[in-house]
């Protein structure tokens, strides 16, 4: 470890060979595109560069490769996939067929609560924040392919939606939203 943290390049290659097969397929199974596990293998081992000196145990290189890779995973991973939802209100103008017992003092109402729940949610731990959004995203998914898309483990994911739901429901009551919003 010596060698790599005095900059050897040889040392460099030699850590690289051996652990960027690793780092590829962990990449590849948080199902990041060809390009993306490549950016992100590249994200891991310029980390690995700034970091190096922190290292305090150079038998665990590995796993702490693993870990800086799994992290940049998740991180590409939720700034791909913000989606700007369409509210009602700019459906109806969208579509410009308004029911007629549309009433847009109540959707403005809804709107505002729907952006008081919204920042509740981005409030929240990173975890939480993490396996709520994605279940959110793929309503149905298993445990499972919960714990494989985020790199948790599966006895994990739902004791931490357990606490994000408690705190959203706290945080909504004290925001006085409507029951039906705070029933993620």
């Amino acid at each position: 470890m010596g060698r790599i943290r005095a900059g050897d390049e040889l040392a460099w290659r030699e850590v690289s060979d051996q652990h960027e097969p690793l780092l590829r397929w962990l990449a590849r199974e948080h199902g990041l595109s060809a390009e993306d596990a490549s950016d992100v293998v590249q994200l891991t081992w310029m980390r690995c560069l700034e970091h190096i000196d922190q290292l305090a145990h150079t038998d665990r290189l590995g796993a702490w490769l693993a870990t800086i890779c799994r992290r940049e995973c998740i991180r590409l991973a939720s700034k791909g996939r913000r989606e700007v939802p369409v509210t009602e209100l700019e459906l109806v103008h969208l579509t410009d067929d308004r029911p007629e017992d549309w009433d847009p003092c109540a959707e403005a109402a809804r709107s505002d609560e729907r952006d008081r729940l919204h920042r509740a949610i981005v409030a929240l731990p990173e975890r939480q924040k993490m396996v709520i959004l994605e279940m959110l995203r793929r309503e149905g998914q298993s445990y499972l392919e919960l714990s494989h898309r985020l790199g948790l483990p599966v006895g994990s994911i739902g004791p931490t939606r357990q606490r994000a739901f408690s705190r959203l429901r706290h945080e909504c009551q004290l925001a006085n939203l409507s029951p039906e919003l705070t029933a993620v």
